[in-house]
């Protein structure tokens, strides 16, 4: 099964065949095995069979009722009940679902004659107490607050009085008319203002707020909203009609108000014993509705999961052909693909689902057949991949750019190592790769836990759910983090001394007096290089050596940086040369991948050859011509070898090069690289036009023009890389050659085409070379940002003299602002840059180089495991 994560596992084109009284449960077990890919069945284009349009909508509706259900659950605290198991003990069955449907009807019914019941109670409760607050407060606003609280505050005398002069030009009854109503606070203010405008003085407003909010119907809903109680009192007699429907255009509550106090009291006393006689019956409502709605909570969830599986399965089998007799159509059948390894596992299930509910005795109904087909050039195969919770972060990397061909080489399995070395290479800090382990560590060692928490959680933590998909991926940064930072010998900005600095400094104050140059380590002088480098990583003098340890670090990190790159592009190419040979792709590997490899070698190869040269062959403590005084500069060296020129030498008894003959092999090096450019330009458009020659003699003219008609596949192939999906003859069964081979084409398209790829690899070699050089910026970077925040914050408090009862205190302050900015900056952001730019180095500097990732990949009709959100 490992091969089946290097390539695409083997696929099988199959048949399936089912009876439609066994089809239902048979798909229901080939749903949680997962192993087949249906064909074509949900194209937009697909004519339904119409079987199964009923249960489909059956389905819909008892699902709306689960959902009217579920959200009344939320208002009395009910949480329905979660059963890990439902996935492998209460699968759905087709005789279940008449069972579900009689139950959920039923449900519903009762459920929405209670609340229809129970809402009308409580909108009249509602009104009740409404009306109370209302009356109270007209009470209040009409009587005076003094000693003779019966006393009017506003007699009618008064009232007539107050308002006669701005009346003069309307009929004036004989009484004092009142309209007391409620209104929601925010359309008070224009409620208001209309009324002043309308009716001016001629209308006296007064309002009290309501102490608590009640219930009002707001669109299509019912809210609760603060309201004010209204008082309108007006003399005149045309005024109270246009108030009403003013009050009915702004939705106001219109109350009844008796004229005298004592009436207004009795009012408010029988108002009170209603409210408190439906206190009671909304109580006992309640409770019927609680008692429906625990005995629902305890059957919604299976329900609710079931039927969206049946749901899936009814829409499959209606996508579905039907088979026999126009009046005998009892079976169904469809195209799929199924993983080779699992067409055991898949007709296992597809028994299973058979035998179900008829026992042993299950011959009543024909069992389902899967029939292995032979695969034409038109099948092309989908991309599977066997993964475990460990290769699968690693996969979602690259699928996020492509998805491999069928039988292409899958990037995946270099990337696990390649993808956390070169991170490592760009964020090498021992202490920093510490922290991206323990935190890995935390979510492998609490795996369990969070995806079942993950499974009943009634939201999605999309950054957790990242997180955690990433662990193996985090996990793996971290420990070769851990030893670049080890090579590096930077600890948290810090060296590490553990073999010994093998350079020792000789000056002291009166030889520093007495100097007359520049202070410096001389690699030459034994006293100060003992000429046995360090043996594991990088001297820790180079760490305090001041402007030197920049110098030193950016060479080293620098030729590391273009070594690794050219390295992991010529292991791409290793894989394109592979994939040819694999799919007997002979023209591409000899006029396309070998050209490429030629040029890499040639040139990029050779100047790696260099560097390591260079740091083999010169040294501290070595007789000239192979002192450091000597070495040539590998940059200056290849310039000049793309230049086809020489530079005069470093000094007196150094050498012209870095040996013997050098300049003549540079020279063929050159030669050779740009002869294979040509070779890349024309080699496949003039194999395509032999090709195309040699076929219009075997089958003529007359057989070309018919093969046109399929199309200009010949372009196609010169358009983009191979297709690694196309079946070979060992995949078929009497199969006819592909018509790609056979089809004319436009020389002059072929040409461009051909020209853009040339162009592409030629200039691409350089500027993915050049691309590479992000990991010695962003490792100098990183570790210059870890230094200033070292220099800067810790180590102010680790070398203040204050008191000691001040100096702990403040170095405490001063370790927990710079461990808070390490994790913050250092560790997550540049983390976050650092895998950015290694995701961008693995898409277009190395995939590029020989995966297509124009596949599709294996979409089985599978149940996931259910959540609590289904």
């Amino acid at each position: 099964m490992a091969k089946a994560f290097f390539v695409s596992e083997d696929m099988e084109l199959a048949q399936l065949l089912l009876h439609e009284d066994n089809a239902f449960n048979c798909l229901v077990e080939v749903g949680h095995t997962g192993g087949l890919q249906f064909n074509n069945v949900y194209d937009e284009d697909r004519l339904l069979n119409g079987m199964y349009t009923s249960k489909v909508n059956l389905c819909y509706e008892l699902l709306r009722f689960i959902e009217y259900l579920e959200a009344q659950m939320p208002g009395l605290e009910i949480v329905p009940t979660y059963y890990a198991a439902v996935d492998t003990e209460d699968r759905p069955r087709e005789s279940q679902i008449p069972i579900y449907d009689s139950h959920l009807r039923r449900m519903n019914t009762e459920m929405r004659s209670v609340m229809e019941h129970y809402n009308t109670l409580e909108r009249r409760h509602n009104y009740l107490v409404e009306k109370r607050y209302a009356l109270q407060k007209a009470q209040k606003m009409l009587l005076s607050d003094g000693p003779q609280s019966a006393e009017l505050l506003f007699t009618e005398s008064t009232m007539m009085g107050l308002l006669k002069d701005q009346s003069e030009a309307m009929p004036i009854s004989s009484q004092l008319n009142y309209l007391l109503g409620s209104i929601n606070v925010v359309k008070f203010q224009a409620f208001e203002l209309m009324l002043y405008r309308l009716f001016g003085r001629n209308l006296l407003v007064r309002r009290a707020e309501m102490p608590e909010r009640v219930y009002d119907q707001v669109g299509a809903k019912r809210e609760l909203v603060h309201k004010f109680v209204v008082l309108l009192m007006t003399i005149s007699a045309t005024i109270r009609p246009k108030l009403l429907k003013c009050c009915v255009a702004f939705h106001v509550t219109i109350f009844e108000c008796p004229e005298t106090s004592s009436q207004r009291l009795r009012m408010i006393e029988q108002l009170e014993r209603e409210a408190s006689d439906l206190d009671l019956v909304l109580s006992e409502t309640r409770v019927v509705r609680k008692k429906m709605l625990l005995t629902a909570s305890k059957l919604t969830y299976s329900m609710r999961i079931n039927l969206y599986k049946a749901m899936k399965v009814y829409d499959l089998l209606n996508r579905m052909s039907p088979v026999g007799a126009q009046e005998h159509q009892k079976y169904l059948q469809a195209e799929c693909f199924v993983p080779k390894s699992q067409v055991g596992e898949v007709r296992a299930a597809l028994n299973r689902g058979s035998l179900i509910e008829h026992g042993d005795a299950g011959g009543l109904n024909p069992p389902p057949l899967l029939l292995m087909r032979s695969r034409k050039a038109k099948h092309v195969p989908p991309t599977h991949f066997r993964l475990n919770k460990f290769t699968q972060g690693f996969q979602n990397l690259i699928n996020s750019y492509g998805m491999a061909d069928y039988k292409e080489l899958n990037p995946a399995p270099y990337t696990i190592i390649t993808f956390p070395f070169l991170f490592a290479i760009m964020f090498g800090d021992l202490g920093h790769g510490l922290i991206l382990i323990f935190f890995a560590s935390f979510l492998i060692f609490r795996e369990k836990r969070i995806e079942e928490s993950a499974r009943i959680a009634q939201s999605e933590n999309e950054i957790l759910n990242i997180l955690f998909a990433g662990r193996y991926i985090i996990l793996l940064m971290g420990i070769f983090s851990v030893y670049v930072g080890f090579i590096y010998n930077d600890v948290l900005a810090m060296p590490m001394n553990i073999f010994g600095s093998s350079w020792s400094c000789i000056y002291n104050t009166s030889t520093v007096q007495k100097i007359t140059t520049e202070l410096g380590l001389d690699p030459n002088d034994p006293n100060f290089y003992s000429g046995h480098p360090y043996p594991i990583g990088v001297d820790p003098i180079w760490k305090i050596s001041g402007e030197d340890a920049i110098t030193t670090f950016n060479s080293l990190k620098m030729k590391l940086a273009i070594i690794l790159g050219i390295s992991q592009m010529m292991f791409g190419l290793t894989l394109a040369a592979i994939n040819c040979v694999r799919h007997k792709q002979k023209a591409d590997l000899l006029l396309v991948v070998i050209p490429q490899f030629v040029f890499m070698t040639c040139l990029f190869c050779y100047l790696v050859f260099l560097i390591f040269l260079k740091w083999l062959t010169f040294g501290g403590l070595k007789q000239s011509p192979y002192n450091s005084a000597c070495a040539p500069s590998v940059l200056i060296t290849f310039i000049d070898m793309m230049l086809m020129k020489t530079s005069e030498g470093n000094s007196k008894g150094c050498n012209e090069g870095m040996f013997p003959n050098e300049r003549l092999v540079e020279y063929v090096l050159v030669l050779i690289a740009f002869a294979a450019v040509p070779i890349l330009l024309a080699g496949k458009p003039i194999y395509l036009m032999h090709r195309q020659k040699k076929l219009k003699k075997l089958r003529g003219e007359r057989d070309l023009k018919a093969l046109n008609k399929k199309g200009r596949q010949t372009l196609m192939e010169m358009r983009s890389p191979p297709k690694y999906g196309e079946p070979r003859k060992s995949d078929e069964v009497n199969e006819t050659p592909p018509a790609d081979d056979d089809v004319e084409f436009d020389l002059t398209e072929i040409w461009i085409h051909s020209g853009i790829h040339t162009i592409e690899s030629v200039l691409g070699s350089v500027s993915h070379t050049a691309s590479y050089l992000r990991l010695w910026a962003l490792s100098l970077a990183h570790s210059q940002l870890a230094d200033v925040l070292f220099e800067m914050v810790l180590s102010k408090g680790i070398h203040n003299k204050l008191p000691i009862y001040v100096a702990v205190p403040v170095l405490a302050a001063t370790f927990f602002i710079w461990a808070v900015l390490t994790i913050a900056i250092l560790v997550m952001m540049e983390g976050l840059s650092a895998f950015l730019h290694t995701l961008r180095l693995h898409w277009v500097e190395f995939q590029s180089k020989f995966f297509n990732g124009a596949g599709h990949s294996f979409q089985p009709f599978y149940f996931p495991p259910s959540t609590i959100r289904g």
